[in-house]
């Protein structure tokens, strides 16, 4: 058999060894036909064959982000959103959203994405009345870096249906000292009422949004991602839905995704088991269930064991948002349903309840063989750390959080509990599988800076993350961890995350090989070459 498409370097990682080799990779179809050392691959061409080569420049599979938010990511990877990733201030931010308004006359609403409060030295936190000032004519949302918290002007308050004594299964809704809305909602079922404006746009824009994402993903190397949301079965989500799979069906979806719906506080989940079935193409489907436990520790609604260092009058503000006895029975009742439960995680405390549910499904299911997940762990318990080998549950991680924080967790935990802050080392050395993504749109999905903050432990600055505990990966660990590892998440270890013959044609072409430079630059990498199911989806001029 001759291949399409040839792709040779003095650098192919496999992801099966921990070092590349001199050789190459051959594609027919969309599947991967042959990978051989040194000349090897030659015996697989011919004149019809498009052969690659690219001397010291690194192959490896596509990269596989184990966890993001797909429309909400597409939505701030648009020019309907705006960036405020790069403001120190709320005074900054308003400045920022206002200049936006006025230069996009046509937007119905103002959607801003990435104030965080660590960037602005742990200021107060704003409220609608500066926002009413820069935006006073529509409704404005400026969700905050984590997601965890919204920002919004009295035009979005009202649109949202919000009231100070709005009735809400968790979360919460923030009001002032005369008890009126401040302009800020807490954790995701409390936002849900502001999202569903927020994501809300007419179908032609909702696929021109979705297009261009695809293109910045394949300009990044992410072949697979997901959809993280844990979206309720609405008409709207339903709507949505079927918008992408005949996007993906048509070849317009160019990164394979993997969908969670809605999980908490449900025994019922015959409408979920009715999703997977019926959005089951091959680069959109849905594949499990996905719930919040607690929130954030920047706000203190990370639930921990032990009293916040600088509040030591909680564990976390409104946490756990489901109790134990529900939240177990929604894990034992999805699992006995065939669907892997994936839970939202910051801290030991929420760490600690997921994995009881877990250990609780296996003594009423048995060995059900699906991979559940606890994602982030930003904390952990040592005590807690063997147990996701021995329940096989997966720690769902992402590396650029880290950075992100500012080192922040010292504050808030205390220099000596930072010891198991991020523990990438110890869950690895305690056998537990790891998958590594980015969050996105909490951070960008450049999946680099977070491969490079697992290994090396910085901020962006080029200091000390956290505290220096030891908690690192190696290179392959992280690459590994960033492919195949999110790959096992998805139920797709046997198609993707790797490159051997008889997987499907997922390679990236990074501009270096990452083997071979100093840690430090591992974090500029960039992508040549992004070929997605035997085709070419990306090529940098």
């Amino acid at each position: 058999m001759k291949a399409d498409l040839i792709l040779k370097s003095n650098a192919v990682f496999t992801g099966c060894e921990n070092k590349p080799f001199r050789g190459g990779v051959a594609i027919k179809g969309n599947k991967i036909i042959a990978v051989e050392q040194d000349d090897g691959i030659d015996k697989f061409c011919d004149e019809r064959t498009k052969v690659y080569e690219y001397q010291d420049n690194l192959i490896m599979a596509g990269l596989v982000d184990g966890h993001d938010h797909l429309w909400m990511g597409a939505i701030s990877d648009s020019d309907h959103e705006l960036d405020l990733n790069a403001s120190r201030s709320e005074e900054e931010a308003v400045e920022m959203i206002k200049k936006y308004a006025e230069e996009h006359p046509d937007e119905q609403r103002i959607r801003g994405f990435g104030w965080f409060p660590a960037n602005w030295n742990d200021a107060p936190l704003p409220t609608k009345m500066s926002l009413d000032k820069a935006v006073p004519d529509r409704p404005a949302y400026m969700n905050c870096a984590d997601g965890h918290t919204i920002w919004m002007n009295t035009r979005a308050l009202e649109e949202s249906g919000y009231s100070p004594d709005m009735e809400l299964v968790a979360g919460s809704v923030g009001v002032d000292e005369n008890g009126e809305l401040n302009g800020l909602v807490f954790e995701p079922d409390a936002m849900a009422y502001a999202w569903k404006n927020y994501h809300d746009f007419p179908e032609d824009q909702m696929k021109e949004i979705m297009r261009n994402f695809m293109k910045g993903l394949a300009s990044q190397g992410v072949t697979s991602l997901s959809e993280m949301s844990a979206d309720e079965y609405t008409d709207s989500t339903k709507h949505r839905y079927q918008i992408f799979k005949e996007m993906a069906e048509k070849g317009e979806i160019t990164s394979r995704v993997h969908v969670y719906t809605a999980f908490m506080r449900r025994t019922d989940f015959s409408e979920a088991v009715k999703w997977t079935k019926e959005f089951q193409s091959p680069n959109f489907r849905v594949v499990g269930v996905k719930g919040f436990l607690d929130g954030v520790t920047s706000t203190y609604t990370g639930l921990l064991l032990e009293p916040y260092a600088d509040r030591p009058d909680t564990i976390g503000e409104g946490v756990p948002l489901v109790s134990k006895e529900s939240l177990t029975a929604s894990v034992i009742a999805a699992n006995a349903a065939g669907l892997p439960v994936r839970i939202h995680c910051i801290a030991e405390g929420s760490v600690r309840m997921a994995l009881d549910a877990f250990e609780e499904s296996i003594k009423v299911n048995g060995r059900h063989g699906l991979v559940n997940t606890i994602e982030h762990i930003e904390t952990i318990h040592p005590d807690d750390i063997p147990r996701f080998k021995e329940l096989g549950v997966v720690a769902s991680m992402q590396g650029e959080h880290l950075p992100l924080e500012m080192n922040e967790k010292i504050i808030r935990l205390g220099e000596e509990r930072c010891r198991y802050e991020w523990a990438f080392r110890s869950l690895v050395d305690a056998g537990a599988r790891l998958a590594l993504g980015t969050d996105y749109p909490v951070v960008r999905y450049n999946q680099f800076p977070g491969i490079y903050a697992t290994i090396a432990r910085k901020n962006y600055d080029g200091s000390m993350a956290g505290v220096d505990n030891g908690e690192s990966l190696t290179l392959p660990e992280a690459l590994k961890a960033n492919t195949i590892g999110s790959a096992y998440v998805y139920g797709r270890e046997k198609e993707l995350g790797t490159l051997e013959a008889g997987k499907l044609a997922d390679v990236i072409v990074t501009d270096r090989n990452l083997f071979e430079i100093p840690v430090d630059e591992i974090k500029d990498t960039k992508i040549l070459l992004t070929v997605m199911d035997g085709n070419v989806v990306y090529e940098r001029d």
